[in-house]
C-alpha cells in the first residue's frame, strides 16, 4: 500500500471537497485503516470501523457523508449520532467548518434550548445524541424520510447500560425506516466486531494500527516499567520498549510525581479518575502544588492562567465555578459532565493552546472529545457498581489510554495506568496482564434489562406506530437483541413486560384485529410468489387513465 495509492487527491469526491481537506486541516493522505475502508464506503456498503482512539475514525464519517450529499443523494440529509452532548459539540465545530465550504447546513440537536428546533428543519447534516434522535423519531418521524446516510459515533457503547438501549433501538428503527440508507458505525476495537457486523450489515475495516505510537506502562511505588508499544509503523518488529526508571515524589501523592516528571519533560497529561468528586478534589490538590513549582518557576505562566480564570463562565455563581477558576489558576483543571458547555469549552481550548498541564477527568472524557496530551495516568481502574467495587472493563481503559499521543501534537504517547496495593510488583503484572496483553470484552445488548425494555416497548406503542403484537415481535427481533436471544425467549420476555404493562394500566388490548391478519396473510403470499412472465405495457397504459385496476 504506497503513500500516493492513499494520497486524498485518489477520492471520488467533489474538487472543493478535496481541497479544503488538503488546505483547511492539513490532510494530504489518508491512514491505512482509512483507506481499506474506502472501497465498502464509494460501493455504498455499510461499514463497521473498529480501529483503535485517534486513528481517524471520524474523517471516514465525513468523507461518507460527502459521498452521498454531494454525489449520489444531493438534496438528501444525514445523520450523526453521537453519545455525548460534548462530543456533539465538537463534531458540530468540525462539520461546520465543512459546511460553510461547501454549502451545507449543519443542525444540532442536544435537546438544550428551543431555538435548534429550525436548525434542525433545515439541516443536511444533524448531529445529535441518541436520546434527542429517539424523541425526534417518535415525535417527528418525517424528519428521517429523506436519509441517506446515518453515522453512528463511539458505537461500543451499546455495551452501556444507560445509553446501549437507546442507540440499539434508533439504528434498528433507521434500518427499518430507511433500509437503502448507508450506516457508518465508529468503534472501539471490541472482541465480537464479526457479530456485530453481521447485524448491521455491514463490511468490517478492523485494525489494531495507530498514527502515533503509544508505549504502555505501569506504575507503582515510584517504579515506572514499559510493558508494551503499539506502533505507527506496519513494521512492528522495530519496536524497543524505553528503560524502566525510578520517579521522584511523595509516595502519598502518585498523581503528583506523575504531574511533575510532566513538568519536566514539558508535555501535558491527562489524568483518569472514578467519579466527578475524585476529580474535583485530584486538581485542587494538585493545582496547590503546581501553583507554587510556577511561583519560583514561571511566573509569567501564572498571568495568562489568570486571565484564563478571570474570562471563565460563571466562576463567581456556583461553588463548582468557583473551585473551577481556583483550580485554572494553578494549571489544573477538572472536566466532568456537571459542567456547562462554556465552561469544557473554555478549559478545552487552554488545554489545547498548552496553558493547562493537567486535566483530571472522569472516562466521559474518553468518549470521543479530541483533546491532546502527551502522557495519560489512569489513576483508579475500579469502580464502585451495583454494590461492589469492580475493576474497569478493558474496552473503556484502553479508550482512556487512547487518548495519550494524539497525532500532529506528540511525536509519542505515554499510556500510564497506576498499580495500587501492597504487592505492587504483583498487582502491576496483573494489571499488564489484564489490560495491556489480555483480550477485550465483547459487546452484550443492555436491551433486555427490564427498566430499558418495558420503556422502550411502551414507547414503541405509544408513539412508534407498533399496534399489533406480530408487529412488535417483528421490530425487537430485527434488534442486536433480537440476534444473539433466541427467539422464543425474546417472545417470552416481551409477552411477560406486555402483561405488565396491561396490569398497570399503561397499555389495554383491544382483541384481535382482523384484518391487520388479512393483510399481513396477503403480504406473506405476495413474498412468497414470483412470477416469470412481464406485466404488459397496456396494463400500465388503462391504470394510468384511471377506473382500471389490477
Amino acid at each position: 500500500m504506497g503513500e500516493e495509492e492513499r494520497s486524498i487527491q485518489n477520492l471520488s469526491l467533489p474538487k472543493k471537497a478535496i481541497d479544503f481537506f488538503e488546505s483547511e486541516w492539513g490532510i494530504e493522505r489518508l491512514h491505512p485503516p482509512q483507506f481499506e475502508a474506502m472501497a465498502p464506503l464509494f460501493d455504498q456498503h455499510n461499514i463497521l470501523l473498529a480501529i483503535p482512539t485517534a486513528s481517524g475514525k471520524s474523517l471516514v464519517a465525513y468523507i461518507a457523508i460527502l459521498n452521498q450529499l454531494l454525489n449520489h443523494n444531493p438534496g438528501s440529509r444525514a445523520v450523526y449520532i453521537v453519545p455525548l452532548k460534548a462530543l456533539a459539540s465538537e463534531k458540530f465545530e468540525e462539520l461546520k467548518e465543512i459546511g460553510q465550504h461547501l454549502g451545507l447546513k449543519i443542525g444540532l440537536g442536544i435537546g438544550d434550548a428551543t431555538s435548534e428546533a429550525k436548525n434542525i428543519d433545515d439541516s443536511d447534516i444533524l448531529i445529535c445524541t441518541s436520546e434527542k434522535l429517539d424523541s425526534l423519531m417518535r415525535s417527528r418521524s418525517e424528519l428521517m424520510s429523506n436519509v441517506s446516510v446515518v453515522v453512528a459515533d463511539e458505537f461500543h457503547l451499546l455495551h452501556d447500560a444507560s445509553r446501549g438501549p437507546t442507540l440499539e433501538i434508533n439504528l434498528t428503527r433507521l434500518r427499518i425506516l430507511r433500509p437503502n440508507a448507508q450506516l457508518i458505525a465508529l468503534s472501539a476495537t471490541v472482541g465480537n466486531c464479526k457479530i456485530l457486523a453481521k447485524w448491521l450489515d455491514a463490511t468490517l475495516v478492523q485494525s489494531d494500527w495507530r498514527p502515533v505510537d503509544l508505549e504502555y506502562a505501569t506504575l507503582h511505588d515510584r517504579h515506572l516499567e514499559p510493558r508494551k508499544i503499539q506502533s505507527s509503523s506496519l513494521d512492528s518488529s522495530q519496536n524497543v520498549l524505553s528503560p524502566p526508571r525510578h520517579l521522584e515524589g511523595p509516595l502519598s501523592h502518585p498523581a503528583w510525581i506523575v504531574v511533575q516528571d510532566t513538568i519536566e519533560q514539558g508535555g501535558q497529561v491527562l489524568v483518569f479518575v472514578g467519579t466527578r468528586r475524585s476529580a474535583q478534589s485530584e486538581a485542587k490538590k494538585l493545582s496547590e502544588r503546581v501553583k507554587k513549582r510556577f511561583a519560583k518557576e514561571q511566573p509569567e505562566r501564572l498571568l495568562e492562567l489568570e486571565q484564563v480564570a478571570e474570562s471563565l463562565e460563571g466562576r463567581s455563581q456556583t461553588s463548582m465555578g468557583e473551585l473551577l477558576a481556583t483550580c485554572i489558576r494553578g494549571g489544573v483543571a477538572f472536566h466532568h459532565a456537571g459542567l456547562t458547555h462554556r465552561q469544557r469549552q473554555s478549559i478545552e481550548s487552554a488545554f489545547k493552546q498548552g496553558l493547562l498541564l493537567a486535566l483530571c477527568a472522569t472516562p466521559t472524557l474518553a468518549a470521543g472529545v479530541n483533546l491532546p496530551a502527551r502522557r495519560v495516568l489512569v489513576r483508579d481502574i475500579k469502580r464502585w457498581d451495583d454494590g461492589m467495587s469492580r475493576p474497569l472493563p478493558v474496552m473503556e481503559v484502553h479508550q482512556m489510554l487512547g487518548r495519550a499521543g494524539r497525532p500532529r501534537y506528540d511525536p509519542v504517547g505515554e499510556a500510564w495506568v497506576l498499580c495500587k496495593g501492597t504487592d505492587g510488583w504483583q498487582v502491576a503484572d496483573e494489571v499488564s496482564e489484564r489490560y495491556f496483553f489480555g483480550p477485550i470484552e465483547d459487546i452484550s445488548s443492555k436491551l433486555s434489562a427490564e427498566p430499558a425494555m418495558r420503556m422502550h416497548l411502551l414507547s414503541c406503542v405509544a408513539t412508534g406506530g407498533l399496534l399489533h403484537r406480530d408487529s412488535i415481535g417483528s421490530f425487537f427481533d430485527a434488534t442486536f437483541l433480537g440476534t444473539t436471544m433466541p427467539t422464543n425467549q425474546l417472545q417470552e420476555r416481551l409477552d411477560s413486560m406486555l402483561d405488565w404493562l396491561v396490569e398497570e394500566r399503561f397499555l389495554r388490548r383491544l382483541g384481535i384485529d382482523e384484518t391487520y391478519e388479512v393483510r399481513r396473510q396477503d403480504k406473506v403470499i405476495d413474498q412468497d410468489e414470483t412470477w416469470d412472465d412481464d406485466v404488459p405495457v397496456w396494463v400500465n397504459v388503462a391504470q394510468e387513465s384511471g377506473g382500471v385496476t389490477l
